[in-house]
Order: C-alpha cells, then structure tokens, then sequence
C-alpha cells in the first residue's frame, strides 16, 4: 500500500498549481483541453487542481469524480495521448522526485493495465450513504485530521509513509476500503505488501480479506471501451511505479491512495 500512499504524495504535488514547471503547467492545460482529455472531465479538474493549498478539497473532487464516474472510461489511444504528453512536458518536474522513465511505450502499456483497476477503485460507491466513497473516506479522515486541504493530505500521506502515524481505524476498516483491497489484490498482488493480507486481518477482523463485495458498496463507473487489464505486471519496477503514479494523476490520485 505504501506503492500507492507515495503515489499520492507525488500527484499531490504534481496537482498544485504553485509545485508545478511553467513547462509541465503548459503541458497539463494543454493535455485538458484536448479531445483525449474529455474523459477525465477536465474542466472540474482544472478547478479541484487550482484550488487553494489550504481550502478543502472534498466538494471539488466530489465534483470531479462525479463527472468522470458518469462518462465512459478513457480509451487506450486517448491513455496513449495523454501519457506521452504529460511525461515529455512534465519530464523535468517528474525528475526532480526521482521518476523517469527511459522506455515510454513500455510506460504507456502500462499505464494501460493500471488504469482500469484505478479508475474501478475511484468510482467506488457507498450506498447506503448514497455517496461515493473517496468523499466519505476523506470526510471521516477530516473529522479527526482537519481539513482536507492539500497541505493536510501531504502532511497526513508523509506521517503515514514515515511510520509516526496512521489511519483512523473507521476509515482503514471501512467497506470501502474492503472493496478497493479486493480489488487491487485482485488485479495487481504484487503491488500490495506480502504482510498486507495478514496486517489488515489483524487490524480489521479476518472477514476483511475474505475477498466477498460488501452488500453496501457497488460500482458507479460508467462501462463502455475501455483499456484492458489483461496481461498485467507480475513484478513491481520503477516502470510500474511510474506507471501506478500517471494513472493515478490520470484516475484520481486520492483515490488509489486511500484504497490501494
């Protein structure tokens, strides 16, 4: 899971207007109001990615992911388009956190196996809230956190990764995360620990990791052509880690990162 936690921290970073290239801010702008980019719905993302540093960010994502659970997924051409521009425009900025990548069809392949998985966990549904569950998890983290701006998510994501700190556990042991676990644990093992199994076990009750759907959560993701799942990585490599982080900056990058 800690694959995921630095994914935000990274998109994060990548999604503040001030962090960000006059280079790799051009590219993103650009990418936005291309046609590729009508499935990420650009316009409430440019206003979730332009908010203030210290301003909630739960009613602007909200609005995102609405507007991207509701349209048809990315295709892999769009996923192809929109990958090449943002590692050849934000290439300096990904550098300078220690991301590159030497072979970009390889990174767009897979981005191409991620992002299905991604975008299944970022449309995650709670229906007995009626709410989609990144907002719900992110409001049950700020009643104990504070705001959720980006600066507390940096701060909460680095606390986390360091060891000082943790989830709280109704969030951690929530449906919605059980769903996004098995979802991952489904599509992409190698991507979680070898102790992650056995550590949520111990955390949340030996039913968590029983891999059944909570009756309570569905997924709202709108179906339609898609990229493909198929053959997937079975080893994790700084491409994979790459990768996982433009499909996160692509699907939602709070999204993996609470869920994976």
């Amino acid at each position: 899971m800690r694959f995921a936690i630095a994914a935000l921290i990274i998109g994060a970073g990548l999604s503040s207007a001030q962090s960000v290239s006059s280079t790799c801010k051009s590219a993103l702008l650009s990418i936005m109001a291309s046609p590729d980019a009508q499935c990420l719905n650009p316009s409430a993302l440019l206003s979730l990615a332009t908010s203030s540093s210290n301003s909630s960010l739960i009613g602007p994502m909200t609005n995102w992911l609405q507007g991207v659970c509701s349209q048809a997924p990315c295709t892999n051409d769009s996923l192809s388009a929109v990958v090449t521009n943002v590692t050849s425009g934000c290439s300096s900025d990904l550098a300078t956190i220690g991301l590159t990548e030497s072979n970009p069809s390889e990174l767009i392949t897979l981005v191409e196996q991620f992002y299905p998985a991604v975008r299944q966990v970022a449309c995650l549904k709670d229906n007995s809230a009626n709410q989609l569950c990144i907002p719900e998890l992110l409001t049950d983290i700020q009643a104990s956190a504070g705001t959720i701006s980006l600066t507390t998510i940096i701060r909460i994501v680095s606390d986390f990764v360091s060891g000082s700190s943790s989830l709280p556990q109704n969030v951690t042991c929530s449906n919605c995360v059980k769903q996004g676990f098995n979802i991952v644990q489904t599509d992409f093992p190698s991507l979680l620990p070898a102790s992650a199994s056995s550590d949520l076990s111990s955390t949340c009750g030996s039913a968590f990791t029983n891999g059944a759907t909570p009756t309570d959560i569905s997924e709202s993701a709108s179906t339609g052509i898609s990229a493909s799942k198929s053959g997937a990585t079975s080893l994790f490599s700084v491409s994979s880690f790459v990768a996982v982080v433009v499909s996160t900056l692509i699907a939602m990058s709070s999204a993996f990162a609470v869920l994976a």
